[in-house]
């Protein structure tokens, strides 16, 4: 079943083999997967890439890895898919569970689907549709082909907060004096971009960037969670001064991130914690292009076009302002300067032509201001709506562009290389150089 996310809940664990792909191919997965379908486990980069052919087109699935367990191998939530709309993933996470499982001793792949509680009614009704009509199955496995079926060596699991890193203690399975030790090493930390190994600093490059803004006066700096989590290091500029930035906390299926500087700014954006208005006025600010157009911040006007994104997520707004890659993790304020929304992704034109013979102008999304200060909240950051006034561009313009800034995303040249690869970069506002 394309365009399904799987639900992100983590337990670490660690593996002895470095530089170790699985692959698992020959299996027969139908109608979920292609019979050609060829599922890659990159364990150092705690990744799995699926390739298959679904409805006549090659198609590409990235997961994260869930944890291993034994000779157990399951899959997280999807990062990127090839054949799902901006924002259906997002959609689709909130009310499905998919799955997918590697046994590693019976070389077995199950792809298990199910509905979330509280799915709505139409969405249950239409995705039983779809099984009656064979168009997916709820869970279907396979015994497969598995080159490299390493032993994995398993590890006490640990919860694991959803928006924030955490470290794990190392297991002491330390035996006796008398015996022979046998030590589990301690697991690294998994970084923003889901790799664990570490990295010389003199590797990494700015492979790309994206916009934030400023949500507290102790240097709190919002954006999306697709710009910080391509990132092994954030880093911005203030008044030519390098600062390098802590990534608090992430929310991959609202797409919503928060890193923390130190800076001299002390000035911030008030949230319209009500949400936006259908039809009401809005500037985009950020710093797109700015390999090719000039390093400043950059504003645009439009209205909020609908109060709901991709399959009616309530998690987005749409909106028509001009919005290009390195947008994305810009503040979309209202006339009266509140922040309505985080400027987030927009369709992929040349896709959208190319399949359904449209090419979409001005359709854009935003992370909703519903949705911010809930993040925000959580994260222990003051919420206030500030004032009622309604200003001018001229006058927003001196609002926006001190509290917006450039993200500078920094990761090595292989990862860089691996990213172009992905049809999802596209689609994210996500400035790659």
């Amino acid at each position: 079943m394309k365009k399904f996310l799987i639900t992100l809940f983590l337990g670490l664990f660690f593996c002895s083999f470095a530089n170790a792909n699985i692959t698992f191919k020959d299996c027969r997965l139908e109608p979920n997967y292609g019979l050609d379908a060829i599922f890659t486990i990159n364990l150092d980069q705690r990744l799995i890439k699926v390739n298959d052919t679904y409805d006549l087109q090659e198609r590409t699935r990235v997961f994260n890895i869930k944890k291993y367990h034994g000779n157990i191998i399951t899959s997280s939530n999807i990062i990127n898919s090839s054949d799902t709309p901006a924002g259906g993933l997002e959609f689709l996470n909130q009310y499905i569970i998919d799955e997918v499982i590697f046994d590693l001793v019976k070389k077995t792949v199950s792809a298990n689907l199910s509905k979330k509680s509280g799915i709505p009614e139409s969405l249950s009704r239409m995705l039983d549709e779809e099984v009656k009509a064979g168009r997916f199955k709820w869970n279907v496995s396979s015994t497969c082909k598995a080159e490299d079926p390493y032993t994995m060596i398993p590890i006490e699991e640990k919860p694991e907060d959803t928006t924030e890193s955490v470290e794990q203690e190392p297991e002491d399975t330390t035996k006796p004096e008398e015996e022979k030790p046998e030590v589990v090493e301690k697991p690294e930390e998994i970084k923003p971009d889901g790799t664990t190994e570490p990295i010389d600093e003199s590797e990494m490059v700015i492979i790309g960037s994206g916009s934030g803004f400023f949500v507290s006066s102790q240097g709190h700096i919002a954006s999306n969670a697709h710009v910080i989590g391509f990132c092994r290091k954030v880093k911005v500029y203030e008044e030519g001064k390098e600062i390098f930035l802590d990534i608090v906390a992430t929310d991959m299926t609202n797409d919503i991130g928060l890193v923390k500087g130190k800076f001299k700014n002390t000035r911030y954006l008030n949230i319209k914690v009500s949400g936006a208005e259908l039809g009401e006025d809005i500037v985009a600010f950020g710093y797109p292009l700015v390999d090719k157009l000039s390093d400043s911040v950059k504003l645009t006007k439009g209205i909020v076009s609908a109060l709901s994104g991709p399959y009616n997520n309530t998690a987005l707004i749409q909106i028509d302002a001009a919005l290009q890659p390195g947008n994305s993790g810009g503040p979309v304020l209202n006339m009266s300067g509140q922040v309505v929304g985080i400027a987030s992704s927009g369709l992929a034109k040349l896709k959208m032509a190319k399949e359904q013979q449209v090419l979409p102008e001005n359709v854009n999304f935003a992370v909703a201001a519903t949705t911010i200060t809930t993040f925000l909240k959580a994260n222990k950051i003051n919420v206030s709506p500030g004032t009622s006034e309604i200003y001018s561009t001229k006058e927003l313009a001196k609002i926006g562009e001190p509290t917006t800034v450039q993200l500078l995303c920094m990761n090595t040249m292989e990862y860089y290389e691996e990213l172009l690869k992905e049809e999802k970069s596209n689609e994210v506002l996500l400035d790659l150089r």
